[in-house]
């Protein structure tokens, strides 16, 4: 087949398949496989690649149709103009969560040199936007997962980011280790979804981690630990700032406050949903 046939095969089995953006999908896989982008396809659309990637593509294309993330295919996924190294066992970076980065960034501003963590890491996604927005900052990103730990690692060496130490641990004891209020701020993207609630999810994050999604039976056995047990190493004035499942902000923000936060908000993202709430440490 040619280019072009193979684009137009693509884009026709995603929609079958109810892919939600068949065309942004064929077209990747497209770029990918062939390293053609979208106008040189309308140029080089007659040409007909090598036979082991025409291969290679169908399977890929058989795999999206699945319902298998096009991240995973694709080993990269782009977060906040950052490249991140991506695949089976780690959380892929998500929109939503630049509400979380942008907001923290804008706190800590005019902090010198602002020690932060970040919990529950995966890919890094967090911690390395911040690192690149603040490089004097001393970052901890701690991740517990075997797998996702591995591309946490991968991903600071990939972006350069020597202001960051990866963790490998589990949050619900390390903070133990640290005894003084010494953060500036404390951050998670922690698993929020309730366990009976993951098998309905869509086909796509039924194949990301269920370590990275279950957040127990009501959605809050991280947060609780978070903000109960984390509070306590934030510097005065420091905060902790955790993105959260819309279903759960009431909860959130009570458990905030009956910690003794104080300036506890809730910011929306791109869609209007409930996405992260803040609370300052006085």
């Amino acid at each position: 087949m040619t280019l072009s046939e193979l684009y137009r095969k693509a884009r026709s089995d995603f929609r079958n398949a109810e892919i939600d953006s068949p065309q942004y999908d064929a077209m990747c896989l497209i770029e990918h496989f062939f390293g053609v982008n979208r106008a040189e396809l309308v140029v080089k659309g007659d040409k007909s690649p090598k036979a082991e990637i025409e291969a290679e593509f169908l399977t890929a294309v058989e795999k999206r149709s699945s319902g298998y993330p096009l991240q995973y295919i694709l080993g990269e996924w782009t977060f906040m103009d950052i490249p991140f190294f991506v695949g089976e066992g780690v959380l892929i970076p998500r929109d939503d969560t630049e509400i979380l980065v942008r907001e923290t960034i804008k706190r800590v501003r005019g902090v010198e040199n602002p020690k932060i963590i970040d919990l529950c890491s995966g890919t890094g996604a967090v911690a390395i936007a911040l690192a690149k927005a603040y490089p004097k900052a001393e970052i901890l990103a701690v991740e517990l997962s075997d797998k996702a730990f591995s591309y946490l690692k991968e991903n600071i060496k990939r972006n350069a980011c020597e202001n960051i130490k990866a963790i490998k641990d589990d949050i619900f004891r390390l903070y133990e280790e640290f005894s003084d209020s010494g953060f500036d701020a404390v951050l998670s993207n922690p698993p929020y979804i309730k366990t009976d609630i993951i098998a309905t999810l869509a086909k796509e994050v039924q194949h990301e981690p269920k370590l990275a999604l279950d957040g127990g039976k009501d959605g809050m056995i991280f947060y609780n630990s978070i903000i109960e047990n984390w509070k306590g190493k934030v510097k005065r004035n420091g905060f902790i700032g955790v993105e959260i499942g819309e279903d759960l902000t009431n909860e959130i923000v009570k458990l905030f406050k009956e910690n003794n936060f104080e300036d506890v908000y809730v910011l929306k993202d791109m869609a209007g949903l409930d996405r992260a709430v803040f609370g300052t440490v006085h």
